[in-house]
Formats: structure tokens, sequence, C-alpha cells
């Protein structure tokens, strides 16, 4: 990127953080999620508002100053009111029958859980954000009679797909024995059997009963471009002919340029991209600060852990509309590199 161009994008997310924090005092996780950029340029921004007196510290919380108000009164920012819809979060769609009858249902199912475990770079969205996407996948005609399988599924999505009643097949692959087998007992129990689950290591081949098997597929990736790349390719050897696929990617962890990058690769495998829907998904992140994440260290002030979901992603629907292309369809030999890259900062590079 060029020194132009770096300026107006650090100038953008400054001008975002100065007009969030005319609304009321943030902490330094809200300020992370008002930002909508790189976890890095996020932070760019914030110290460069804090060196030039715009932004100040009350404590652990952001707080805008006179100078900051200067700023956006002469950008006449401080007349605009946030057009985000208030309802439904900014996402389009809202739970209504039988979603939020699966919601509450699906919040009983989830109290035995297994805990995310960060060597798998796990991090659950919200059960809110689980059921938000069955809701999605069902307004597409991708749920109802669908085979639909789950590329990873710590979220536990299975199980919230098995009680809407709508697909005709679930089937999880997923690299945690745990996962596998929390998602094989509730089966068992609800007498579920349509809902299977084994585990799988992405870096492996696909196997072979499930190559052109499914007419959907849903996986919230690693964001390492070799990585994400991987798991994409493995869900489309998956797919029949036309079908349809969805993924989520952040921008906490994910620059522009990787998007790009990412969306290249999309184009390659025989994809067009049908939707992208920001800031749909929610996280529920643990021990954030307790376990040194990178994103903690680089804080300018002493923080606590979060008090808001302040990492967000987009979700993307793909349609398969050329013959299958995968990147990768042997084995792949990735290390940590498969979690881990230079802009990660909510994934531990050990």
């Amino acid at each position: 990127m060029q020194r132009s161009e770096a300026r107006l994008a650090a100038r953008r997310i400054e001008e975002r953080l100065l007009w969030a924090l005319q609304h009321g005092e943030r902490s330094y996780w809200g300020v992370l999620r008002d930002g909508e950029a790189q976890a890095d340029a996020v932070v760019g921004a914030l110290r460069a508002l804090l060196d030039a007196g715009e932004v100040a510290t009350k404590e652990d919380r952001f707080v805008l100053t006179e100078a900051g108000r200067a700023r956006l009164s002469a950008l006449a920012l401080d007349r605009l009111v946030d057009p985000g819809c208030e309802a439904c979060g900014g996402r389009g769609i809202r739970l209504k029958p039988p979603f939020d009858g699966v919601l509450q249902a699906f919040r009983e199912r989830l109290k035995r859980r297994p805990k995310a475990a960060p060597e798998f770079d796990q991090g659950v969205v919200t059960p809110e954000t689980a059921v938000l996407r069955l809701s999605l996948l069902a307004r597409r005609g991708d749920l109802a009679g669908r085979d639909l399988l789950l590329l990873g599924d710590d979220d536990l999505m299975s199980l919230a797909a098995a009680l809407s009643g709508f697909p005709r097949r679930v089937h999880v692959l997923d690299v945690d024995a745990r996962v596998v087998a929390f998602i094989r007992e509730v089966a068992r129990e609800e007498g579920w059997d349509h809902v299977s689950a084994e585990v799988y290591d992405v870096r492996e081949p696909l196997p072979a009963a499930l190559r052109g098997a499914f007419d959907v597929f849903f996986t919230d990736p690693v964001e390492t471009l070799p990585g994400i790349l991987l798991f994409l390719s493995r869900a489309t050897e998956a797919l029949r002919e036309g079908g349809a696929g969805y993924f989520g990617l952040s921008y906490l962890e994910a620059s522009w340029s990787k998007w790009r990058d990412i969306q290249r690769g999309i184009l390659e495998m025989g994809y067009a991209i049908t939707d992208a829907l920001p800031a749909y998904q929610d996280y529920e992140l643990e021990d954030i600060v307790a376990l040194g994440y990178p994103v903690a260290q680089a804080a300018p002030v002493a923080v606590r852990e979060p008090d808001v979901p302040f990492y967000r992603s987009t979700v993307f629907r793909l349609v398969l509309v050329a013959p299958p292309a995968p990147r990768y369809t042997g084995r792949v030999e990735l290390d940590r590199d498969l979690y881990y890259d230079d802009e990660a900062s909510v994934t531990l590079p050990r």
C-alpha cells in the first residue's frame, strides 16, 4: 500500500472511532469493535488520536476530548446519526418463528458443551449467532431438505440445525474429539439418526465417501491465507454440482489485502459470491487477557477481560457455478502456521 493510501485508510479509522466515541466512552474492546478494521490498524489509529489529544483515557476507558469534538464538527460528522438497524443489529435478519423457539431449546443443549480450546483456535459464536446463521440459510433456500456439512463445529451449530427440523442430513467434521463426542452423545439422546460427526484434521484429504455428498456447507475457518483456502478447498470437494457454501471472515485478523487474496481464491475455485453480510457473527471469547493474546498485549492501557463481544465477522455465501477447482486436494503440511500469521491478534502464536 502506498503511503498516501495508508494514511487515508488510517484517517478513515480515526474518524470512525471519534464518531463512535461521541456517543459515549468505550472500553478498549469497544474501540476494537467500532474500528471495523484489522486490529493493528485500529490500535494504531487509537494511539494517533491519543497522541493528538483528540481522545483521552479515563482509567481503562477512552473518551472524546474537545479537540476530538472539533475535528468531528469540521467534518460535520457530529450530525450523523447511526443509520444501522437497531432491531436486527444491522444484519437484515431477525429471529422469528420457528427460530426463536430453536434458540431457547439450543441454549439448554449448550449447558454441557466442551470449553473452547485455544490450541485449535476455537472461539465460539453466541447462541443467537448460531441460530441466526440457520435463519439465513433457510431464507436462501439452503436448509430445508438439504444435506448440510459443518466443517468445524465448536459452535455446535449442528445441534441447532437438528432442533430446527429442516435439514435432511447434518454431518460434522471437527479436529476436536471432545466436540465430536458431545455431538454424538446429544444426537443419541435425542434420537437424531440424521446427525453424525467424525474426527477430521483439515490437513488430511477429504474422506472419499464425503466427496460430492452435500448440498450446503458452513465453515468458520482459521484466517491465515493458506488455512482459509484449505478449509474452503475441503468444503468445495464435499459439494454437489450447484451447491452453496457459507463461511465467516473477520476484519480484526484479516487486512483488506488478505480479503482480496481470499476472494480471488474463492473465484478461482468456481464460485460466485452472492452475499457478504458484515458484522453478522458475534463471538464469546474468554480469557483474552489472562492467556496473553496479542490483541490484549497491544492495548495502550491496562485492560480487563472483554466487556462486549468485540470480535465480529462477515458471513459470505457462495454458489458453485463452474466445475469445482479446490486449491488443495492432497495432504497439506502446515503446523502452527495453519492458525497463525503476522495479522493474527486473537490467536495464540504458540
